[in-house]
C-alpha cells in the first residue's frame, strides 16, 4: 500500500516513494560503470595483430587502414585477389615513380572520389609519406582497373630497366585521353 502525504495548503495527495528513484539511478550508474570497465578491458586486451593493424575506417567512398609498416598489408585485401595484394606489396618499392605518375581513372579530377588524388601513389596509399605511426592504405585501387593496369605497367617497365621518365611517357601514351585541338 502506498502512503500519501497531504499538503495542508492544497489538499492534493502525492504518492510517497520509498527510494524507487534512487534504486533506478543506482542501477543505471552500475550499468554505466560496467560498460566503462568492459570497454577498458577490451582496449587493453588488443592482440599484437590488432596493434600491427589499425581499424578500417571510411573516408568518403574509400576505406582506409593504417598498418605498422609497408610490409604489413591492410585487412581489406583479404576480399580481393592475390594479384591485387601483389600490386599493393609492390607499392613501397615503386613509391617514388608512382608519386610522379598521373592516374587516368578520374580520381585526380575528383570524378571518382570526393577528394582528388595527386598521383597514382594516392590510389594505393591514403597518406604519403608514411608517418611514424605506420602506413595508411586506401582501397581505391582494389576496384579500379585503370589504377591496377597503371601499377602493372610501372612494375613491368621498371623491371625492363626503363627510367621514371620513360615509365611516365608510356603510361601517358596508354591512358591519357586524346583531346581534339
Amino acid at each position: 500500500m502506498i502512503a500519501h502525504d497531504q499538503s495542508p495548503a492544497d489538499g492534493v495527495h502525492a504518492p510517497k516513494t520509498s527510494g524507487s528513484g534512487s534504486s533506478a539511478r543506482g542501477i543505471m550508474y552500475g550499468m554505466l560503470l560496467a560498460f566503462a570497465f568492459i570497454t577498458l578491458l577490451t582496449a587493453c586486451g588488443l592482440s599484437d595483430d590488432d596493434k600491427q593493424k589499425g581499424a578500417e575506417h571510411q573516408h568518403g567512398s574509400e576505406t582506409w587502414q593504417t598498418t605498422a609498416s609497408p610490409d604489413v598489408l591492410p585487412d581489406f585485401l583479404s576480399n580481393h585477389t592475390e594479384h591485387t595484394s601483389d600490386l599493393y606489396r609492390a607499392v613501397h618499392q615503386h613509391a617514388d615513380i608512382m608519386a610522379q605518375m598521373n592516374c587516368y581513372c578520374g580520381c585526380m579530377d575528383g570524378l571518382a572520389v570526393e577528394t582528388p588524388h595527386d598521383s597514382l601513389l594516392r590510389c594505393y596509399l591514403a597518406e604519403h609519406p608514411a608517418g611514424e605511426d605506420g602506413v595508411t592504405w586506401t582501397d581505391h585501387s582494389t576496384s579500379c582497373g585503370i589504377c591496377k593496369k597503371e601499377m602493372e605497367m610501372v612494375i613491368d617497365l621498371t623491371k625492363q630497366g626503363k627510367t621514371p621518365e620513360e615509365v611516365h611517357a608510356a603510361i601517358d601514351e596508354a591512358f591519357k585521353p586524346n583531346k581534339a585541338s
